[in-house]
This record gives C-alpha cells, structure tokens and sequence, in this order.
C-alpha cells in the first residue's frame, strides 16, 4: 500500500490536501474561531469530531486535516481511486470485469460520503465532478507508468476484492471531514 500511497501523492499533489478542494477550510475556522487553538506563533488547530484542521500561513497549502478516527481517511481513499483510474484511461488497460464492479460500488460509495460529510456540503455531482477533474488532472503524469503496471494491478488486486469490503465499509462507518492523512 505505500507504493500506492506514494503514486497518489506523486499524482495527486500534497499528500495532506482535500484531493477535490471542496472543504471550506477558512469558512470552517471562521465559524469555530472560538474553539481554535494556536500551537505555535504561525500554527492553529481545530478539532472538529475525528479530525484535527491545521492551519499555517506559511506552508503552501495553509490548511490541511489529520483523520483521527482510526479508520483509513476517505480523502486518501478517493486519491488512491483517482490514480487508479487515471492509469487505467492513460494506459487504456481496463481492469477484470469483476473488478471494475467493485471499483464503481467503491467510487459511488466514497463519492457519496464525500458529499454528504464535506463542509459546505454539496450534491454528488459536484462531487462527481471534482472527481473526474482530479482523474483527467493525472493521466499524462500516470503515463510514465503504463510500461510498468505492477502498482497499480497489485493495488486493484488488493482494494478491488471481496476482502477490502469491511476495511471500505469501516472507513465509511464514521461521519467526517473527508481529509486525506493519514494515507495508509
């Protein structure tokens, strides 16, 4: 699963990032500015539920979310299926029948997550959306990889099987910020 987690980060930009830049990070400090904590001369932290929102003015993404809720953060979780996908459109392989049906269930199981616990919250066609705009973002830096698919085929072994089903349906168990760390 590292090597995944790497390829997404590589792919998808800051590891830490909402992959479909839909959380309102600033509404949400504003909102809660009474619960918001400095850490540091630069630093703030927000705990909202199972995540703790970080906020730094001089990182490049001035915001970012740690999933606390020892399940696999869904935000890393839609990157890993953004990769996948994006390497499958730019090396036009497709995936056993079986389990393309297991990466849809999948991708419309977290995409509907996403929308419904995303702040502000938004319909799952934005949500779609975003998505696709993510997946077509990638396939010219998935390309490189198309002459070596050994990453992306274990990882679709691994993730698209019965077996992943309760780690899935865990993640997705827990309503919360979709943020992408921890990335496991």
């Amino acid at each position: 699963m590292k090597k995944l987690a790497t390829l997404a980060i590589l792919l998808a930009g800051p590891a830490l990032a909402d992959p479909l830049d839909l959380i309102d990070y600033p509404a949400i400090f504003a909102e809660n500015a009474e619960a918001v904590e400095d850490i540091s001369a630069a630093r703030s932290a927000l705990q909202m539920g199972d995540v703790i929102l970080l906020h730094d003015p001089n990182e490049p993404r001035e915001f970012t979310g740690i999933d606390e809720s020892g399940e696999a953060a869904v935000g890393c979780f839609v990157s890993i299926l953004a990769t996948i996908e994006s390497t499958v459109q730019a090396c036009e392989v497709s995936l056993p029948a079986e389990q393309e049906v297991i990466q849809r269930t999948y991708l419309e199981e977290v995409l509907s997550f996403y929308a419904a616990n995303v702040v502000p919250s938004v319909d799952q066609a934005t949500v779609q959306t975003r998505f696709d705009a993510l997946v077509a973002s990638q396939i010219d830096g998935a390309r490189p990889y198309c002459s070596n698919l050994d990453v992306m085929t274990d990882l679709a072994d691994r993730l698209f099987s019965p077996d992943s089903r309760a780690e899935v349906t865990g993640m997705l168990s827990i309503p919360r910020l979709p943020v992408s760390n921890p990335c496991l």
